[in-house]
This record gives C-alpha cells, structure tokens and sequence, in this order.
C-alpha cells in the first residue's frame, strides 16, 4: 500500500520502537514523491541526527552510490564498494548506513554481487535502495528488502495518460444521480480498454528496444543464443511493468473512493483534492456504510490480483461491488 512520506516515516518509527527494524528498505514511488529527501529524513529518524539531505549525509563518510558513466549504469564495482565501506565502517549510533539512488540502474552482475550483502548484512546495517522502477531489479532482489511505496504530497502528483483517462471515467461516473449494474459493467469495460492500452504500449516500447539490440548485434557470433534470453527477459519485464502499472491504476481506484470516504467524515486532507468536487458530490448521495464497502472490495481486488485469479473475472466481481 502506498503512503505519503509522514504517515510511513510513523510506521518505520514504529518498527524501530518495537525493535524490528529491517536491515534493507527499498523507497519506491514517482519522481514527486522526492524519494531521496524521504532517504535522507528516514537516516535522520533512525539515528536522531539531522541532516539536510543525502548529499550531506555523504559529507559524515556513509557510502552512497548513484550511476556513473555515461550509461548512467551501476557497476559490479561501485557495489563492491559499497559492500566493502559497510564492512570496514564503525558504526555510528548502532547503525551502517548504505544508499544506492536510482538502484535500477544496477546491471545484473552488480545486483547478483549484492545479494550477500542483502542476505548477510553486517551487524547494525540499514540499506536504502531508491527507484521509480522497482520492477526493473531482479526477482532475487525484491525478494530481500522491505518495500516503501511512496505518493506525492497533495499538489505535487502528476498523472501518466492512463490515469488521466481513469480520472476522465471516474468523474463521468460521478456525474449519475444513480448506480446500477450497467454502469458498473460500463465502467469495468472501459477500465479493461486503458489496461489493455497500456500494456500494448509496454509491450511496443519493449519489443522496439529489442529489435535495435538485435539490429547492433546480429553480426556477433553466436548472438542466437544471447536474443533468445534476451526475448525471455523482456517478455518477463513487459509482465512485470505491465503488473507494477496496472497497481498505481489500482491505486487510483482506492484514492478515488477513500476520499469519498473522507468527505464523508469531514476529513481535511485529500489524495485527489482537484477532483474534491466529484468525489464530494457521489459522497453527498452515499452512505458512510455504503462508501466503505465499496472501498472494501476495492481492498479486496487489488489482494485478489496479486494471486493466480483470472484478471477479468476479479475486475467484474469487484466492479459490479464497487460501482454498481
């Protein structure tokens, strides 16, 4: 579940203050969530000091790596490094900090050569892997961090074309004095068309970066072999990009019906304020009872999805709970 930078820098405080801190944290969210100003305030929280940000941060000796070179990659050896300054590091108020920004920028060697160090940390270390990418790491390296999802502040969100076409639904849908079945299905069928609309442009850009490797390398030898991995892995990131776009749209849906709730309750702050007046007026004609069961089965798909359920029949289920 996403959070704004407060309301998860509480739940990390709460996990430090009841001593189960983890040892690797990967900060994900979009560019105007300011991951790396939640890096520095979260080193700040952990150990009582107050710096102004991660470049400062590095002034006090902790290592922290960004890419390098002109293809802006991280190398096996900017790692090792990391791994190596961890290691010899003594450790300030109990902890050995270690940042690595825009960690999809790890090549695979430089992400398997850190997995020791994920799996073995040395006494006292608090990893911070930042990314807007987190399905461009490795399965072996999510699997060994504790994700932060982060959203912008109220103002500072700024939507890809596929939410806005999600908002444009949504706001269409506010504009009926009644639900019904139809209206549900309606809406359902037209979420599917910006799904199925993403995930071909995922797939066009996908396939489009292949055919230019394959055109710069169809004279190495042996390069049948390489492209016939390389196809694999880009049919597994066009998956996961697809999977990790489809949740912010998930996401959304969840924004949108919380501050339905939120009006309900006379509640201040809003994820979506500049469509404060349609979710107003649809909370305006629904219960609080009503609202929160539509949010409940809101809940209920984005868990269903994260299983091995038929996407289109959870979609209508939830839909017709939902909106109907």
């Amino acid at each position: 579940m996403p959070y704004k930078a407060d309301h998860a820098l509480q739940l990390v405080d709460r996990a430090r203050q009841s001593q189960r801190l983890g040892h690797a944290y990967l900060i994900t969210g979009p560019k105007e969530a300011k991951r790396e100003q939640f890096a520095a305030r979260l080193l700040n929280l952990v150990s009582g000091q107050k710096h102004r940000d991660l470049d400062t941060w590095q002034l006090t000796g902790i290592p922290i790596v960004t890419p390098g070179s002109k293809s802006r990659r991280i190398s096996i050896d900017s790692m090792r490094g990391l791994q190596h300054a961890m290691h010899m590091r003594t450790a300030a108020d109990g902890y050995k900090f270690g940042v690595v920004v825009d960690a999809e920028r790890m090549t695979t060697e430089a992400q398997n050569a850190f997995l020791k160090t994920l799996e073995e940390p040395p006494p006292g270390a608090l990893l911070l892997l930042l990314t807007g990418k987190p399905e461009e790491l490795l399965p072996t390296t999510l699997s060994r961090v504790i994700q932060i999802e982060l959203i912008p502040e109220d103002g500072a969100r700024q939507f890809n074309e596929h939410e806005l076409k999600l908002l444009a639904l949504l706001e269409a849908q506010s504009k009926r004095s009644t639900t019904s079945m139809a209206g549900a299905l309606n809406l359902k069928a037209a979420f599917e068309s910006v799904l199925e609309e993403l995930y071909e442009g995922i797939e066009e850009d996908a396939e489009e970066g292949l055919d230019k490797e394959k055109e710069h390398f169809q004279k190495t030898t042996d390069s049948s072999a390489y492209f016939k991995d390389r196809e694999k892995q880009v049919e597994a990131k066009i998956e996961s990009t697809y999977l990790h776009q489809r949740d912010a749209l998930l996401e959304l849906l969840l924004s949108w019906m919380g501050d339905i709730i939120r009006h309900k309750v006379g509640g201040e702050r809003l994820d979506l304020p500049s469509h404060a007046e349609a979710t107003k007026a649809i909370a305006e004609r629904t219960t609080i009872e009503d609202a929160s069961r539509r949010l409940r089965a809101l809940t209920q798909l984005e868990k269903h999805l994260h299983t091995n359920v038929n996407e289109n029949l959870a979609l209508e289920v939830c839909f017709i709970q939902a909106f109907g």
